[in-house]
């Protein structure tokens, strides 16, 4: 039996006027057309914390502040097994507007307008746990 590669991810549900920020997956990568959270792979012995204010200067040009840890998640593909670690951000004060520089579109979005969109799995079960918190 073949053994998956373990892959640890961070992932920021970015809020903004009532909204969160979802981002499309280009086509040229895998799982391409599906929505996410923002966010990729934590590097070896980085803090998931910094992992999640790197990957969004990266891919959306702007500057993030953790407010709260979710819940990680964990799902396994036919070949990896993906720990996805959320965290609920706000841009900071003064940051400049995310840009989609890796996904095919990013948009703000409430509950409703999310649940009409193809999620991938773990974000799905991220999703559920976003909209369960209590405020």
């Amino acid at each position: 039996m073949q053994s998956r590669k373990a892959i640890s991810v961070v992932c920021a549900i970015i809020e903004h006027d009532g909204k969160f920020l979802a981002a499309q997956r280009s086509d040229g990568q895998s799982h391409g057309g599906f929505w996410e959270f923002p966010g990729g792979k934590i590097d070896p012995g980085e803090d998931p914390g910094n992992a999640i204010i790197r990957e969004i200067k990266e891919e959306l040009g702007t500057a993030i502040a953790i407010r709260m840890p979710l819940p990680s998640v964990s799902f396994d593909y036919p070949d990896k097994a993906v720990t996805l670690s959320p965290f609920v951000c706000d841009i900071v004060a003064g940051g400049s507007p995310p840009k989609a520089l890796e996904h095919d579109q990013i948009r703000w979005v409430d509950m409703n307008e999310a649940k009409g969109l193809t999620w991938l799995p773990p974000d799905v079960a991220v999703l559920k746990h976003y909209g369960a918190r209590s405020l």
